[in-house]
């Protein structure tokens, strides 16, 4: 049996950005104040999207709110959402059981996923995700997980191999679907506590509704806890569109988030 985890962990691997020149080229083409007058964001390019976005709507650029932090809250408090979704950001997350991952792919809307593999990627000596129940519960809970994955981890192997004998390999043109054949079927025997790794892109309108959603205390905590991170970086990378969310501790220790601008 591989690592035993308990803790995921986020990395923010793709941000939004802006060709500022074409930008400025449409600006021009459409005999409206260019940049500096029209998007008030600056180098803010996750709210300057939103802006612009937003300004095409009414062609009100050079008009309006000056103040890029009143204009984007207006758009929060109007629950404007839809010029949200054009600003995205990709996470890899790793580190997280499969029940997790059974959850966040219900977020559909906004949501792209490409998730490691169990039938192209041999699980022998894979690692497995403890339940945060497990930090507070006695050595006997313990013990009964930890030979519960032990048990599968075994059995996985065992059933790996007795499947390379029992699945012909000339039933195959290539030796790699005669192991995914095998990998696929080994799979059955898995508990959703097997680990997993997966690449996640959303638009802001999405993430917010996730992070409303499983960051809540009715959540389950390993997602919760996920969606903490989620947070946290995207408060530092994007301020004006997340620093709404209020982040408080439970008696238990773990933390929960709410928005001021609820379902935009």
């Amino acid at each position: 049996m591989g690592r035993l985890i308990t803790e995921p962990k986020a990395y923010l691997v793709t941000k939004p950005s802006v060709d500022w020149e074409r930008v400025a080229a449409f600006l021009a083409d459409e005999g409206v104040p260019g940049v500096p007058q029209s998007i008030r964001a600056g180098e803010d390019e996750s709210a300057a999207i939103a802006e612009i976005s937003a300004r095409l709507c009414y062609m009100s650029y050079g008009r309006g709110r000056r103040d890029i932090a009143d204009f984007i809250n207006n758009l929060l408090r109007s629950k404007d959402g839809s010029v949200f979704e054009h600003i995205n950001y990709g996470f890899v997350f790793t580190g997280v059981s499969r029940s997790l991952t059974h959850e966040l792919v219900r977020h559909r809307a906004g949501f792209a996923f490409s998730q490691r593999s169990q039938r192209y990627v041999d699980e022998s000596g894979g690692s497995f995700v403890a339940p945060p129940a497990l930090a507070d519960a006695d050595d006997k809970s313990r013990v009964v997980f930890e030979s519960a994955i032990e048990s599968a981890a075994r059995s996985y192997e065992a059933l790996v191999e007795a499947l390379a004998s029992a699945i012909p390999r000339e039933r195959f043109d290539l030796a790699t679907d005669h192991r995914k054949a095998i990998r696929q079927a080994a799979r059955a025997v898995l508990p959703n506590a097997t680990e997993t790794k997966i690449f996640v892109t959303a638009n802001v309108r999405a993430w917010r509704h996730f992070i409303e959603m499983r960051g809540s205390a009715f959540a389950d905590v390993e997602i919760r806890s996920l969606a903490m991170m989620v947070l946290e970086a995207l408060q530092r990378e994007a301020p004006l569109l997340f620093g709404d969310f209020t982040i408080e501790e439970l008696p238990d220790g773990t933390k929960t988030a709410a928005p001021k601008y609820s379902k935009v």
